[in-house]
C-alpha cells in the first residue's frame, strides 16, 4: 500500500485519521517527512487540522511551529 496519510475534510477543516508507513520505512523518518508534507500544504491552503491519529497528534505536539494550524489551538503568544 506504501506510506501515506488517511484524511478526510470537514467544515474546511483537514481530519488526519491514521498515519502508514511500510515496514520497510520504520525509523527512517518517513512518517515524519509526511507529517511536515501535509500540514506544509495545510497551511498554504490556510486551512486547520483536527489530529485524530495519535502518531499525528505526537509530531504535531513535538513541532511547535506547526501547533497553531490544530483547529481550536490557542493563539502564540509573544515571549
Amino acid at each position: 500500500l506504501g506510506d501515506r496519510i488517511r484524511m478526510s475534510s470537514l467544515d474546511g477543516d483537514r481530519i488526519f485519521f491514521h498515519t502508514e508507513v511500510d515496514d520497510a520505512h520504520e525509523g527512517q523518518g518517513v512518517g515524519g517527512a509526511l507529517a511536515r508534507f501535509a500540514l506544509e500544504d495545510i497551511r498554504a491552503e490556510g486551512t486547520k487540522v483536527v489530529p485524530e491519529c495519535p502518531f499525528m497528534k505526537g509530531w504535531i505536539d513535538k513541532h511547535p511551529e506547526f501547533q497553531d494550524l490544530v483547529h481550536d489551538a490557542p493563539a502564540p503568544t509573544a515571549d
